[in-house]
């Protein structure tokens, strides 16, 4: 019975290393921008993506010179044929915005949005103020 057990410790061990191991390997994938992630300013460049926790996103640049980690959450959103990076841009900065994984839903991320970001909103929505908007009717 002993043995059985632990079997089953060791196979259920395996499985959760495996799992781990598949969103550390993460992805690949250049930036032709300068962008923030979290706080972080990133600039442009070929970036390493992994998840190395549950709640975790980290992007290394090519040249481990820049580096961030944040918080993050599992996306809803649905992946296409392709792994993509989706940023939002206010004014003329980027923001990372959610990762989406073609071949791995773990890696399916929202990015939590960072005081740069709320400051960028902020700022876009002060700019404006006052713009008409026409809707068409019959």
């Amino acid at each position: 019975m002993k043995r059985i057990t632990a079997i089953a410790l060791f196979s259920i061990a395996s499985l959760a290393t495996s799992m781990g191991a598949v969103a550390q390997q993460g992805m690949r994938a250049n930036i032709p921008f300068d962008f923030t992630v979290g706080n972080t300013q990133m600039p442009a460049g070929e970036y390493k993506i992994t998840s190395p926790g549950e709640q975790e996103v980290r992007l290394q640049s090519a040249s481990n010179a820049s580096t961030a980690t944040v918080v993050s959450l599992h996306s809803n959103a649905e992946p296409g044929p392709q792994s993509e990076l989706v940023f939002l841009k206010y004014g003329d900065r980027y923001f990372l915005h959610r990762i989406l994984s073609a071949s791995n839903s773990a890696m399916d991320l929202d990015i939590a949005i960072g005081k740069a970001e709320k400051e960028a909103r902020s700022e876009e929505a002060r700019l404006h103020t006052g713009q008409e908007i026409l809707v068409a009717a019959r």
